[in-house]
């Protein structure tokens, strides 16, 4: 995936975006920032489906659709390349995705174990500021005015739903409940940006 919005973010911090899809059970795989040619086909692509659809051109959003159905259905069912096929003739299984999103069924996919889990795999560094405080995400938690100017390391305990912070040594001095995690702040996008790193 991109590393930009809403994919990624300017931070270590996963987008509330990305956390949505961990809870569906799809693994998040980010290409190296600035290196567009590590997925180079989907750079391409983009860059045809914006001369095709002409978004410059759009008066607005339902015009935009339809200049994107457009060239979707083009590139996909008129356009012919090696061999003479459109892309549907040589790949019909586009048609028939058995794992097709639909959004009715979304409470029931969802898990937010596996946005703890994958959350847990992080350690994320934070300045605490004078007042004795950092944000993560879209929360302020405490970490103590002894702390100010220091960096600190928040990891997610995902047993306990608590950022665990700890100092410079590694030494565990505070726990927090992690007030960000919850089906309905995430799949809602409710997770403010973050400052960068």
């Amino acid at each position: 995936m991109d590393n930009g919005s809403p994919w990624g973010t300017q931070s270590k911090l996963p987008s509330a975006f990305g956390l949505w899809l961990v809870g569906l059970g799809i693994d998040l795989i980010y290409g190296r920032p600035r290196r567009s040619t590590d997925n180079a086909v989907v750079e391409r692509s983009h860059g045809v489906l914006a001369q095709w659809a002409e978004p410059a051109c759009w008066t607005d959003y339902a015009d935009g659709e339809q200049h994107l159905a457009w060239a979707v259905l083009t590139q996909r069912e008129r356009y012919r390349f090696a061999g003479g096929q459109t892309r549907l003739q040589a790949f019909p299984a586009l048609l028939t995705n058995p794992r097709r999103y639909d959004p009715r069924t979304e409470p029931a996919h969802w898990s937010l174990d596996r946005v703890r889990q994958y959350l847990s795999g992080f350690q994320f560094q934070r300045k605490v500021e004078l007042n004795g405080r950092v944000t993560l995400f879209a929360n302020t938690y405490s970490a103590g005015r002894a702390y100010a100017r220091q960096y600190i390391g928040l990891q997610l305990n995902p047993l306990t739903d608590e950022w665990i912070m700890r100092d410079e040594y590694g030494t565990e001095f505070r726990r927090h409940p992690a007030k960000e995690l919850s089906y309905d702040i995430i799949s809602q996008l409710k997770l403010a940006k973050s400052r960068k790193d």
